[in-house]
This record gives structure tokens, C-alpha cells and sequence, in this order.
């Protein structure tokens, strides 16, 4: 079984894959009745995590090896950088925002904490840890759309909700998932037992900060820095 596919069904990782589906921010995207004030809120927030995040991306870029493991980090920053932000700018339109403007606006305390500890394992210069501290984000958001978009499949009529629901429950957010499977379960192949329980740590603390950002995306009291 892969590092991955073990990582993924770690009970303690399921634990938090289940919480996430229960939380109010989640269920009031399935049902559309998320407040508007706190979906703007979430894409303030996210548009500021998505610059950090792709520099994650930049930094594995610099230690990746071989043709394909580069084209696919240069990848991983274009759909960050590129598909994600383009759905986020047709939402920010909405609301008279821009990805421009949002970068004079404050980061809240929570989305800085996460994005300093993801950044923070730049310095080593391992791939393992500057991957699998980025992974939480890319796999929680593939699971959370598929399941959402299953509990959408019947659903009478469409909802404000449903082209965030469709870009991380489709094809292209899924291949972005699998690759990135394929990059750490080729750097973490025959790694000790000691090595991939510091690593599953290290995707554990990063879960726990997304449920974090949930929490602040949800709570319309700021924690602005």
C-alpha cells in the first residue's frame, strides 16, 4: 500500500475528513444556505492562502528532479494560481472584489498560523515535509467537493454554491489530486516506520489547521492581525 493511500485512511486523518463534512460552513455550502457575509469572509481569507500556498509549490519546485516531477510542480502553481483563482474572481465579482485589492486587506490571525506552519518546513529542504504539509489542503478539498457533489446529485435545482461545489468534485482538481499522490508516494517509498509517523504528524497538525480555517470562515467575529 502507497504512503498515501495509508496516510488517507489513518483513522485519525478519517476523524477529521468526518468532522470537516459536519461542519456548518460545509453543510451550508451542500444546501445553499451559507450567509453571504461569511462565504465573502471565506474568499478574503482564501485568496490570501492560495499566494502562500502556491509558494509551498514554488519551493518543492526547486527540488524536484526529472522532466515530469517539474512539469507537474509547475502545475501544481498554475491550478493554484490560475484554475482555483479564476472560479474565487467570478465569486469576488459579486461582491465588488478583486485579487488585487484583497492583498491590502488583512489576513486573519487563523489563515496566518496555517500558512506560517506550511512555510515553515521550507528551510529544511525536504521534499517530504514541504509536500505533506501542503497535502491536507489539496486532499480535504478534493474530498469535500466529491462528497458534497454526491449530495447534490439529485438536488431539484442549482444553488449560488454549486461552481465551488463542481470545481473541486471535478476531473481537473482530481488529476491535480492523483499527481500529488504520485510525487510524495515516490519521494516517501521506503521510508521507516519512525520517518512517516513524523511525516502523518506533520499532515495531522496542517488538518488541524484547516479545521481552523473553517472555524474563521464561519465566525463573523474578526481575528485580524
Amino acid at each position: 500500500m502507497s504512503f498515501s493511500k495509508r496516510l488517507v485512511e489513518d483513522p485519525r486523518v478519517q476523524a477529521y475528513y468526518e468532522a470537516y463534512m459536519k461542519h456548518p460552513f460545509i453543510r451550508g455550502l451542500s444546501d445553499g444556505s451559507l450567509s453571504e457575509d461569511r462565504f465573502r469572509k471565506y474568499l478574503i481569507q482564501d485568496t490570501h492562502y492560495l499566494k502562500d500556498y502556491s509558494k509551498a509549490y514554488a519551493y518543492a519546485y526547486l527540488l524536484g528532479d526529472g522532466v515530469r516531477e517539474l512539469q507537474f510542480l509547475h502545475t501544481c502553481i498554475g491550478v493554484v494560481m490560475a484554475e482555483e483563482t479564476n472560479m474565487h474572481i467570478q465569486y469576488l465579482k459579486d461582491f465588488g472584489l478583486d485579487v488585487f485589492g484583497i492583498e491590502r486587506m488583512p489576513v486573519e490571525r487563523a489563515n496566518r498560523e496555517y500558512l506560517d506552519y506550511m512555510l515553515s518546513f521550507a528551510p529544511d529542504q525536504d521534499m517530504k515535509t514541504i509536500f505533506t504539509a501542503a497535502f491536507p489542503c489539496t486532499l480535504t478539498y478534493g474530498y469535500i467537493g466529491k462528497e458534497l457533489m454526491k449530495e447534490r446529485v439529485n438536488a431539484a435545482k442549482r444553488h449560488y454554491y454549486d461552481p465551488w461545489i463542481e470545481t473541486y468534485a471535478g476531473s481537473g482538481f482530481e488529476k491535480f489530486s492523483v499527481d500529488s499522490c504520485w510525487l510524495i508516494d515516490r519521494y516517501c517509498e521506503g521510508i521507516s516506520k519512525e520517518e512517516e509517523e513524523s511525516l502523518v504528524q506533520i499532515f495531522l497538525k496542517a488538518c488541524e489547521y484547516e479545521m481552523k480555517f473553517w472555524d474563521m470562515s464561519y465566525s463573523l467575529i474578526p481575528d485580524e492581525i
